[in-house]
C-alpha cells in the first residue's frame, strides 16, 4: 500500500472530556495525522457550555488549513452534549448557526446527538426538574410509544398515570426542547442532503426499544439522505469519524470479520442501547466505513460478550447476568494467544472492562491487540475499537501511538473502571490527582507487571469519579 502524504485534520469536539477531545486526537496522530483541537478552555464541561462563537471563529480560522474537519455540531450550537439539554436559544438562532456551519470551505464529517430520555431521578445532566420527575418522564415517553407501536391497552394506561403526575409546566418544557430539537436534526438533515456534509451522524445517547425518542428516531429516518447515519452512540462519535476520514482518505473500506464469544453474545440488546450487539457492530462499522465480510478480512473483530445480558460496573446492577450461566471464556483466550492480531471490543459490562477476561488471560503480549477498549456503553466501546482498527490497517500507521493508546486503555478501562472506581466509591472520600496516579500504578504493577512502565498521571476531569483522565507514562520520549 501506498503512504498516503500526511494530512492534517480539525476536530470540534462534544467537551473537553478525554474520550471526546484526546481520543479522536490519538487515533488520527495513531495514522499519522496532524489534528487540531481548540483549547479546552472553549469547550464546555458539565456546567459551562462552551463559547459557540469563539469555537465558529476557531473552526472557520483553521478550515484553510485543513484537510478535512470532524465537527460536534453540538458543540457549535449549544456549547456542548450536556448544554445541548439544558439550552433555552430559539430555533432561528440555531438554523442560522447551521447554515454558518454548511458554508465552511472544507470538507466536513459532522455528528449531533439526538435528545436523551434518561431513566432515573437524577438531574445532573438534565434539566432540575429530572431529580423528582425523570422516571416519571422516562414511563409516559416509553409506554406512550410502545401503545402507539404494539396497541396494548395497559401501556396505555401506564402512560396516562405517569403523565398525571407531572406538573403541566415540566411536560410543556419537555415536549418544547424536543420539537426544538427534532427541528435543528431535520434541518441537518436537509443540509446533508445538500451535500453540506461528506457523512452525517445523528446518533441517540443511552436509548432504548420505545420513548418518544424512537418516534423521532423514525420520522428522521423516513427523511435521512444516503450519507446521513442513525444509529445508538454520543461519546465515541469524532473518534469514529477520524477513523472514518482515514480510511476514505486511503479510499478503502476496511473487512472486519466478527467474531463473539460466547457466539449468542451477538444477540444480546446492550444496556442503554435498542438493538442487538451485532447490529450495533454493524452501525459502528458503517460509520467508520467499513464493511462486515464472513471470510477475507482485513482484520478479526472479536466481541467479548455476557452470557445473558450486560452488568453496569459503574452503578453495579446487572452483573450476575454476564456470567450467568457460567462463559467459557477459554475460546477467546486461545483466540487472542494464538491468532493473528485482532481488535478486541470488550462488552461483557457497561462501563468498564471483563476484570476475569484479563485475570484469565494472564500476560498477554499486546502486540497481538489491533484496537482495544471496554468503556462505558456498547456503543462507546465499538465505535472506539473501529476507528482504532482502522488507524491500524493504515499505510501510515505508527506502532509508538498506538502502543500508547493501548496503555491508556488498560489502565483506564481495565485498571480504573473495572476495579478502583469502585473502591474509591465505597472509601467515600475526596482522591487527588497524585493519589489517583499513584493507586493505579500500583495495580499495574500487581496485575499488568509484565508491562514494564514509569508511572501513571490521571485526574477528575469534570470533578466527579464516573470518568477519569488517565496517562501512562512509558518512561521514554
Amino acid at each position: 500500500m501506498n503512504r498516503p502524504k500526511p494530512a492534517t485534520l480539525a476536530v470540534v469536539p462534544l467537551d473537553a472530556r478525554p474520550c471526546t477531545r484526546s481520543f479522536p486526537v490519538a487515533i488520527g496522530e495513531m495514522a499519522g495525522a496532524n489534528v487540531l483541537v481548540p483549547p479546552p478552555d472553549l469547550l464546555g464541561d458539565l456546567i459551562r457550555p462552551g463559547s459557540c462563537d469563539d469555537l465558529m471563529s476557531w473552526l472557520e480560522d483553521t478550515a484553510g488549513q485543513v484537510d478535512a474537519a470532524v465537527v460536534a455540531l453540538d458543540t457549535l450550537l449549544f456549547g456542548g452534549l450536556i448544554p445541548a439539554r439544558r439550552s433555552r436559544l430559539d430555533l432561528e438562532t440555531l438554523v442560522g448557526r447551521l447554515d454558518r456551519i454548511a458554508r465552511l470551505p472544507v470538507r466536513l464529517y459532522a455528528f449531533a446527538v439526538t435528545m436523551r430520555i434518561s431513566d432515573s431521578d437524577v438531574a445532573e445532566e438534565e434539566m432540575p426538574y429530572w431529580a423528582e420527575f425523570g422516571k416519571a418522564i422516562y414511563r409516559w415517553s416509553f409506554h406512550a410509544d410502545r401503545h402507539a407501536q404494539l396497541g396494548d391497552p395497559a401501556d396505555a394506561e401506564m402512560a396516562r398515570q405517569a403523565r398525571a403526575t407531572l406538573p403541566g409546566s415540566v411536560v410543556d418544557d419537555f415536549l418544547s426542547r424536543r420539537r426544538r430539537h427534532l427541528a435543528v436534526h431535520e434541518h441537518e438533515l436537509a443540509l446533508a442532503r445538500r451535500g453540506a456534509f461528506e457523512v452525517l451522524c445523528l446518533t441517540q445517547d443511552d436509548t432504548s426499544p420505545f420513548g418518544f425518542n424512537q418516534a423521532e428516531k423514525r420520522q428522521l429516518v423516513a427523511s435521512a439522505p444516503a450519507n446521513a447515519l442513525i444509529y445508538p452512540g454520543a461519546d465515541e462519535v469524532a473518534t469514529c469519524l477520524v477513523g472514518r476520514w482515514i480510511n476514505d482518505r486511503e479510499g478503502r473500506s476496511p473487512a472486519f470479520r466478527l467474531q463473539a464469544f460466547p457466539p449468542t453474545g451477538a444477540k444480546i440488546v446492550a444496556m442503554y442501547e435498542d438493538r442487538p450487539l451485532s447490529a450495533t457492530v454493524a452501525g459502528q462499522v458503517r460509520a467508520v466505513g467499513g464493511r462486515l465480510v464472513e471470510g477475507g478480512a482485513d482484520l478479526d473483530l472479536l466481541l467479548n460478550a455476557p452470557a445473558t445480558g450486560q452488568g453496569d460496573l459503574a452503578l453495579q446492577v446487572g452483573l450476575e447476568r454476564v456470567d450467568s450461566p457460567e462463559r467459557d471464556l477459554a475460546p477467546l483466550i486461545e483466540r487472542l494467544r494464538r491468532g493473528p492480531p485482532a481488535a478486541l471490543a470488550d462488552v461483557a459490562f457497561a462501563n468498564g472492562a471483563d476484570v476475569r477476561l484479563w485475570e484469565l488471560l494472564g500476560p498477554l503480549d499486546l502486540s497481538r491487540l489491533a484496537a482495544y477498549a471496554a468503556w462505558n456503553t456498547a456503543g462507546n466501546t465499538l465505535g472506539t475499537v473501529v476507528a482504532m482498527a482502522s488507524a491500524y490497517l493504515s499505510g501510515s500507521f505508527d506502532p509508538a501511538r498506538h502502543r500508547a493508546f493501548m496503555l491508556d486503555r488498560l489502565a483506564d478501562d481495565y485498571l480504573y473502571q473495572g476495579i478502583l472506581r469502585r473502591t474509591i466509591r465505597q472509601e467515600d472520600r475526596t482522591l487527588n490527582a497524585g493519589e489517583l496516579g499513584d493507586r493505579l500504578a500500583a495495580l499495574w504493577r500487581e496485575r499488568l507487571a509484565h508491562v514494564p512502565i514509569a508511572g501513571i498521571r490521571a485526574s477528575f476531569p469534570w470533578n466527579r469519579t464516573f470518568e477519569a483522565a488517565v496517562e501512562v507514562d512509558q518512561g521514554f520520549s
